[in-house]
Formats: C-alpha cells, structure tokens, sequence
C-alpha cells in the first residue's frame, strides 16, 4: 500500500471524481497531470473492501472495448477494438478484433498468445516479456472477481470516490522493469468497470473504453474459446 497524504477511511470526496463525458472518451488526449490528485490519494484498506464488494461480479462475464493509443511520435491516435471472455475457472480471454485479429488467453498460470494467422505460442505467465503481455488481462481478471487486493502485490494503489458513485483506482508498479515502461494506470468505473488508462513513461498514453458488460454464464461455444487450436 502507498504511504502518503491520509485519506478518509473511505477515500471519499465532496468534489465529483473528474470523469471525462461520454462524447469526449477517445476523442480528447488525456494528461498525465489531470491524476495528480488521484495519486496523492493512498488508499485504505477499508475503501479497497467496499471497492471489491462493489466490483464482484458472477463466475463469469463478457464484454466489449475500444483502445485508443496517444503516441508522441503520431498526430492521430491509433484504434483497436475486440471483446473479453471472464470465467473464474478457466481464465481471462482478450480478443482484438480490428484492425486485426489478436488472442491473449490468462489461464493456469500460461499465457497464449493467437496471432491472426492461427499461429499459437504458450509461455509461463511470469517468464520475461510474457509478464508484461499479460499485464492487462492479469489486472482485469482480478478485477472481473472483486479481487482488488491482489493488486497490491505488485502495484501500491490509490482511490478516490465521490458521492455519485464513481471512483478512480491508480495503480503505481512496483516492480523495477515495469515501473520504467509503464509507471502508472488508471482505472474509473461507477457500479463497473469503464476505463483503463496507461501512461507510460516515454509520455505515450492508452486508453480502454468496456461497455455492454454481461454477467450471464458463457455458453458452450463462448468456454470452447478458451481452448484454441492452431489454426491449418
């Protein structure tokens, strides 16, 4: 956990937790200063329960998102979209649908990695570059399970809410290799999750939008997802 300024027990403000408008998201770049006051907010223990409480969801879930990446070098942002699979037993599966087909599947430790070609790759979720690969879908399945405290492990975290309901999460590596790629993100939800924001060290930002967040059981054909094969 951060040391830092004390917050309220519950990390509650007065002030309205600055959320950009529904029109805005992916269209205005982000600055890495607008979080200053999120990360000078350490979070509780008790406000990281009521966090998790909030954000359990089923064994299950499936969702859509958008990307959007703010590189230095580019005057546009580039964009990507896909869809999630979350199953406590099996795993989180992350599926780029445009500009091209991607696979990232989290699941008994591995992670697999699908390119659009059908070709298969498969290495231990903690082994080098892989575990900076399935960063995302490590941080979203403990999210997706209410699972905030496993954060902590390799993140200290930091929380604001306000008195609508909506809430930011800063996460701030831990770790010497990540901390210089990818210092701190972002996370904004109300009653769910609905953002992610990365920003990186070298001043390049990401953004991911969720929406259409279901909670419904996955399907025979939506678990059988979670066992690709190499493609002929």
């Amino acid at each position: 956990m951060a040391l830092g300024k004390v917050a309220p027990a519950d990390n509650t403000q007065t002030e309205p937790v600055a959320v950009l408008a529904a029109e805005a998201k992916g269209k205005i770049r982000p600055e890495a200063q607008a979080f200053d006051k999120l990360f000078a907010s350490a979070a509780t223990e008790q406000a990281l329960q009521q966090l998790s409480t909030k954000m359990a969801l089923s064994d299950s879930s499936r969702g859509q998102f958008e990307q959007v990446r703010w590189l230095r070098v580019l005057k546009q942002p580039l964009r990507s979209s896909g869809e999630f699979l979350f199953q406590r037993e099996l795993g989180m599966l992350w599926q780029q649908q445009t500009p091209f087909g991607n696979l990232l599947l989290l699941k008994q430790g591995e992670l697999i990695q699908q390119d659009s070609q059908g070709k298969l790759s498969v290495t231990k979720a903690d082994a080098g570059p892989a575990a900076m690969a399935e960063m995302l879908p490590r941080m979203m399945q403990s999210l997706l399970s209410g699972d905030i405290q496993a954060l902590s492990q390799g993140f200290e975290l930091y929380l604001l809410n306000d008195q609508a309901g909506h809430w930011q999460l800063g996460l701030k590596a831990k770790e010497q290799t990540m901390a210089a790629l990818l210092p701190q993100m972002v996370l904004e939800g109300n009653k769910d999750l609905e953002s992610l924001t990365l920003l990186a060290k070298n001043g390049d930002i990401s953004q991911i939008f969720f929406s259409e967040l279901d909670k419904s059981p996955l399907n025979d054909s939506e678990r059988a997802r979670f066992f690709p094969e190499v493609a002929p």
